[in-house]
Parts: structure tokens; C-alpha cells; sequence
């Protein structure tokens, strides 16, 4: 109930057209009594008092009725969808700023199928509630209509007729109960299939290679099928609420048949009134049946509502300040001051982590997986909240600052590129959403993609094709690049953003990147040591703390972790090239290594 007044709630921003609605259905429910009134007379003065005039009056009074009640059946049905359409419009709109809202920690929490269609498929279960309460209200008035006219005709007759309502209201409660369970296990089973379905699509060219399409099949099916369960126990209670009632409706009309036959030969109801009772009896039952049909749906959209509502409720964890500041003219200048952070409490990322990082400074942040590295920068931007200590941009806590304004003073580029659905230059032109096509091409030509781009069909009109797949990893990298370039950030982060890449494509990206990382703040992310050694700061990370930093040269005459992790690549690298030059000597060719000569450091070649 909790939830479904909760739906009811969003009608509060239409009352006047819902007023509307209420008076074009308490003109469809009298018209709808209007034939069962009517039918007094069509026994008693037509058929038996053999009156033509009535005849007449009679027949004209239908066309008229049936017509009024066709304009007001439209009219209330048509601002009925129109105010259910607006309130989904706004619930999808809130879910999605929710959406928006919400931190990284949400995401990573919940699956991306899930998501998606509690946004879609549940929404669109909402929808069907929406639509049936047009029908519930008209019900609801005809209800109320029928019995006041019966009871009117035959207080005795109406009184055994409204035994059997409570009846059936107990089956529509019962049947009710099960369908909004059943409701939010088939959204559930839906929001499975779409995880599977989302997985497979992103995932297409791993489960090629791995030949998993068995594997992914035999998910796809259980999820298929454990909807399918659903939906048929959804629908046998459906199919089966109709038939009970009808059969419950039929014992209790012949019920009052017999005693209304009855109290007709006794001579204490005339033969009218009893046909215009049955005829509105008859009437009666049938927004009874279609309440029931509507209760169901009901269940099952409080299901898909919970489902909505849970994400709505979602707690927004990162809050911007009511009086936070902009950040303006940033210098680069960023501070870690005992910074620990975590995702789960058992399971710290980040401890006590200490970090001064000069403007224009180019810091390396290096360390096995899991180090915490890319969490750190993470943290630059306010994706996650720190759990103690603070991060300074210029001087100011960025708690302190608005999202806008400190996002827009940091460019990211990582290792696996996004590109959105519409063209190049739509895509360049994220980083800046005003700019020109002048400044796109130049942004381009900085990040060395302006050849390839002029060299396709279309040039910057080209459309990509889902999430890029009509370019290359180099290509895509340089867009993304090119995006960076665009969007002029006086902090740049580079997370692995070459490690993916040939060496050709590589070199030619590092050449980007030299241009791009000029007079910037640079935080750079990268396992392979090699790419780091001309860094400023080389900082090095294990368990989510600082255990060493320095230059490339000094971290080395330490012989601590960092010279530990360098000579270890080294000597990697080196047994790779050993093993490519025996193997030319023996025929093969040295090109099958590629990368490995361009790593290591000349001196040692």
C-alpha cells in the first residue's frame, strides 16, 4: 500500500485535468446505468402498455446517451493516458538525474542489466497501472452507481446481491497478494535477462575467442526460462481470477433470479422492475470483474515499483555543498593530506595516503594491481568521497568546491576508450561542447588523428558505430586524445593510456601525449615502467600507501621496491629479446615481438 500510494502521489501535480477525468467518468458510469434505468419502462409501458410515444422517446434517449457517453469515454481516456504518460515521462527523468547522481560505488555494486531495466521494462509495467486506473475509476463509479439504483428498486433484492461483493473481494485480495510477488520476481527475471543480454553485447569479442557461446547460451536460457515460469504463474492467476468470480457472480444472479420470480407471482415487484434489476445487476458485476483485473495489475506494477522506487531512494553519498564555490583560473596545484578511503569497511584501499603534487608537475604513479593508484586520481574529481583526511586543488578542499567547476579542470584519458553514438567530430566535441569545428580540427591535429579522420569516406562526419567498433584502438585512443586536447585541462590524468596499443600506434600516441601533458598538472598511471622514467615524481604504491618516491635515477640507487619492480621488467624484457633474436638467426622473423626494443633503454641495447 506504502508503495502504491506512492505512485498515486505524482497525480498531485495534474488535479485539474484528473477533475476532468472524474467528471467525464461520472458521465460514462450514468450513461452506463442509463439503459438498465431505462429498461422499467421498455417492460412496463412498451412491451406491456404498448405506448409508441415511449417507443420513441426510449430509442431516441439511447442514441443520445450511447453518443455522450462515447465523447466522454474518449475524452476521459485520452487525459488519463496523457497524465500517465507525464507522470512516467517524470519518473524516468528523476530515475535517470538518480542516476546521474549517484557515485562510482553505486555502479560498482550493481549489474548494468539491472539497471537498465528497471528504467525500461519496470517503468513500462508502471505504465500499464497507469492506464487501467481510467478503467478502475469508471469502475469504481458504475460500482457505486449500480448499487444505489438497486438498492432503490429492491432493498431486499440489493441486499443478497451485496453479500456476494465481499466474497468476491476476498478472492481479488487474495489473488492481489500473490500477483505482487510473482510482479517483482518476473522484473527480476527480466532485469536477469538484460544483464546476460548487455554482458554478451559488450563482451562479444572475448566470447568469440574463448568460444563461450555455449556457456553464454545455457545463461541466456535459464534466465529465459525462469521468466517464462514467472510470467506463466503471473498469468495462471490472471486467467484463473475471472472465471472464479464470474462462477461466484452466476450462483448469486440465479440466486436472486429465483427470489425475484418469487416476490413478481406474489404481486410485490412488477415484471420491469425485476428485469430492470437483473439488467443492472448483470451491469453490476461487470466493473466488479474489471476491478478485479485492475487489482491484479496493480500487485504486479507495486512489484516494478519497488523495484523503481529502490533505486530513487538510492543514498547519494558525494553531495555538493549549498554554498560551494567555483573554482576558477586552477594552477594545478594537488594536495593529498592523509587521505585513507574504502569501499567496504573490511577492506581498506587507501591508507593515510600523504601527496603534494606541484603545478605543472608530471607525477608517475606506479605499483602492482590493486595498489590503490587508480583510486587515488579517482579521488581528484570527486568520483568517490574520501573516509578521512582531505584532497586539495589549488588550495581548496574540493568538498568545498561545485562539481562543474573542478571537473572542468581535469581531463582523463584511459586505457579503454568511450566513444558515444553520432560522429567524430560529435565525439570531439565532448570535451567542449561549444567549440568550433576549427578548434576540433585543431584539437585533432594536436593528438595526430587529423590525417586518418580526413583520410575516411565522410571525414569528421563519419558515424561510429557502437562504442567505436568502426575504428581502430589507436584510432579511438587519438580521438580520445583529441577530446583531452579540446577540453584544455590544467590536470590531466593518463590511466594506462598506451599500454593496449602496437608499438607504431604507441609511439605515435606518446608523441600526442608529450604535446598534451606541456605545462599541465599530469598524473600518469602505467605497469610498464619503461614509459615513466622521465617523470618528475615517480611515486610508488602498495596496499593503498605511498612505500617509496622519487626520480627515475634515485628510486634506482635505492635498490628499494621500485628497483626491485624496474630490474624485474628488465630482465623480462631482455629474455623476450634474446629469445627474438635467436629466433631470426634461426629463420624467423624479429618483427614477432614487437614493442620490446622501443622499451628498453637504449644504453643497455
Amino acid at each position: 500500500m506504502k508503495t502504491f500510494l506512492r505512485i498515486l502521489a505524482y497525480f498531485s501535480g495534474y488535479l485539474s485535468h484528473l477533475a476532468a477525468v472524474i467528471f467525464m467518468s461520472l458521465v460514462v458510469a450514468i450513461c452506463t446505468i442509463y439503459p438498465a434505468w431505462i429498461m422499467k419502462s421498455v417492460v412496463n409501458d412498451v412491451l406491456v402498455g404498448c405506448d409508441l410515444h415511449m417507443l420513441d422517446l426510449i430509442a431516441i434517449s439511447l442514441i443520445v446517451i450511447m453518443g455522450v457517453k462515447g465523447i466522454a469515454s474518449y475524452g476521459q481516456s485520452y487525459l488519463m493516458t496523457w497524465i500517465g504518460q507525464s507522470i512516467l515521462r517524470n519518473i524516468r527523468s528523476a530515475a535517470f538525474l538518480r542516476l546521474q547522481q549517484l557515485s562510482l560505488a553505486y555502479y560498482a555494486k550493481q549489474q548494468v542489466g539491472q539497471i537498465m531495466s528497471r528504467i525500461t521494462n519496470d517503468v513500462l509495467v508502471l505504465q500499464n497501472l497507469l492506464s487501467s486506473l481510467t478503467d478502475t475509476l469508471g469502475a469504481i463509479l458504475a460500482t457505486v452507481g449500480f448499487i444505489g439504483y438497486i438498492f432503490y428498486l429492491h432493498w431486499k433484492l440489493a441486499t443478497i446481491s451485496v453479500v456476494i461483493i465481499p466474497i468476491i473481494g476476498a478472492i481479488i485480495n487474495k489473488y492481489a497478494r500473490k500477483m505482487k510477488k510473482i510482479g517483482t520476481e518476473m522484473q527480476n527475471r527480466i532485469g536477469d535477462i538484460s544483464t546476460v543480454l548487455q554482458e554478451f553485447i559488450i563482451g562479444i569479442k572475448a566470447v568469440k575467442s574463448f568460444t563461450l557461446e555455449p556457456f553464454l547460451s545455457e545463461r541466456f536460457e535459464t534466465a529465459n526460462s525462469e521468466t517464462f515460469k514467472e510470467n506463466m504463474r503471473g498469468n495462471h492467476i490472471n486467467s484463473s481470477t475471472s472465471p472464479v468470480i464470474e462462477f461466484i457472480n452466476t450462483i448469486g444472479l440465479a440466486i436472486i433470479f429465483w427470489y425475484g420470480g418469487y416476490e413478481v407471482i406474489h404481486k410485490r415487484l412488477d415484471a420491469g422492475q425485476l428485469i430492470s434489476f437483473l439488467v443492472a445487476l448483470v451491469g453490476l458485476f461487470t466493473p466488479i470483474k474489471n476491478i478485479s483485473k485492475v487489482s491484479n495489475i496493480i500487485s504486479q506494477s507495486v512489484g516494478a515499483g519497488d523495484r523503481v522506487f529502490e533505486m530513487l531512494d538510492a543514498p547519494i553519498d558525494i553531495l555538493e555543498k549549498s554554498n560551494a564555490k567555483e573554482l576558477k583560473e586552477c594552477r594545478g596545484a594537488v594536495d593529498f593530506n592523509d587521505v585513507s578511503f574504502t569501499y567496504n569497511i573490511d577492506e581498506p584501499i587507501l591508507n593515510h595516503v600523504s601527496l603534494s603534487v606541484a603545478p605543472g608537475e608530471v607525477v608517475a604513479l606506479v605499483g602492482p594491481s590493486g595498489a590503490g593508484k587508480t583510486t587515488l586520481v579517482n579521488l581528484i574529481p570527486r568520483f568517490f568521497e574520501v573516509q578521512s583526511g582531505s584532497v586539495m586543488v589549488d588550495g581548496h578542499d574540493i568538498r568545498d568546491l561545485t562539481f562543474s567547476s573542478l571537473r572542468k579542470q581535469i581531463g582523463m584519458v584511459h586505457q579503454e576508450t568511450l566513444l558515444f553514438s553520432g560522429t567524430i567530430e560529435d565525439n570531439i566535441r565532448l570535451g567542449r561542447l561549444d567549440a568550433t569545428h576549427e578548434a576540433i580540427v585543431a584539437a585533432a591535429t594536436f593528438a595526430n588523428a587529423n590525417d586518418f579522420i580526413n583520410g575516411l569516406p565522410m571525414g569528421y562526419n563519419t558515424p561510429l558505430g557502437e562504442r567505436g567498433v568502426n575504428l581502430s584502438g589507436g584510432q579511438a585512443q587519438r580521438i580520445a586524445l583529441a577530446r583531452a586536447f579540446l577540453k584544455d585541462p590544467p590536470i590531466l590524468v593518463l590511466d594506462e593510456a598506451t599500454s593496449a596499443l602496437d608499438s607504431e600506434t604507441e609511439n605515435m600516441i606518446r608523441e600526442s601525449l608529450a604535446r598534451l601533458m606541456k605545462n599541465r598538472t599530469t598524473f600518469i598511471i602505467a605497469h610498464r615502467l619503461s614509459t615513466v622514467i622521465n617523470a618528475d615524481k615517480i611515486v610508488v604504491m602498495q596496499n593503498g600507501s605511498i612505500v617509496e618516491w622519487g626520480t627515475h635515477t634515485a628510486l634506482l640507487s635505492k635498490k628499494g621496491v621500485y628497483s626491485h619492480l624496474y630490474q624485474a621488467q628488465y630482465a623480462h624484457q631482455k629474455a623476450d629479446l634474446t629469445a627474438t633474436i635467436a629466433g631470426a638467426a634461426n629463420g624467423a622473423s624479429i618483427e614477432t615481438a614487437p614493442g620490446i626494443v622501443s622499451d628498453l633503454p637504449t644504453q643497455d641495447l
